[in-house]
């Protein structure tokens, strides 16, 4: 799997007015959404969106090709150290390349289907970033296609967003030291079961069929 970083004015849009407000995961408006609708009113549009985000990267000297290079640079350093981790643990091949759209947004939505995700600029670890995203990636192509069915989407999105937690253990050496995979409060019980079970024995099978037990 080759991840290439890329800049889209209209995917940036996209993810701060569809992603800004809500996610699956979270009810609370990210800091940005916050700003926009502080800036531009209760219901931007698109072009409403654009104008703040133009004054937004303006503000604060944020040039977009810059960090497009500088992820790209990050990510390429480790890519194929954790291509090999990711494909040793769940046993599969991703031959698609992905694009990682940066946004200003503090949300990282992604699409499996289109192959794409988005990544915060500026960034806390973009690093991080990848690694979770691709992580749903190798998830989906593993478990996903047959068990989302089987066990529900509500089921299936708490798994996945949980097993990130093993980025911690089987990444850690791949992470900016102090950066941690922290995942959401509502996943945490769950997390912590995982690390338990992934300590006893380290078989991502084993351990999906632990998890999907009712």
């Amino acid at each position: 799997m080759r991840v290439v970083f890329e800049y889209s004015r209209e995917k940036d849009v996209w993810c701060l007015r569809n992603y800004g407000k809500t996610s699956m995961n979270s009810t609370f408006s990210t800091k940005m959404y916050e700003l926009l609708i502080e800036e531009r009113g209760g219901v931007p549009s698109n072009e409403d969106t654009s104008i703040f985000i133009d004054g937004y990267l303006a503000k604060n000297d944020i040039d977009i090709d810059v960090y497009k290079n500088k992820y790209q640079s990050d990510w390429d350093s480790i890519a194929d150290e954790y291509k090999k981790i990711a494909e040793g643990i769940f046993k599969v091949n991703i031959t698609n390349t992905v694009t990682a759209y940066l946004t200003i947004n503090n949300r990282s939505p992604y699409s499996i289907e289109s192959n794409l995700f988005f990544v915060k600029v500026p960034s806390e670890s973009v690093r991080k970033t990848v690694m979770h995203e691709l992580w749903h990636f190798y998830t989906w192509h593993k478990f996903g296609i047959t068990w989302e069915e089987k066990i529900g989407k509500e089921k299936y999105n708490e798994i996945k967003e949980a097993l990130t937690v093993l980025l911690n253990v089987e990444c850690k050496d791949l992470l900016p030291e102090g950066v941690l995979d922290m995942g959401y409060p509502q996943h945490q019980e769950l997390r912590a079961k995982i690390l338990k079970l992934w300590s006893r024995e380290r078989d991502i099978e084993k351990l999906w069929s632990e998890l999907t037990v009712r």
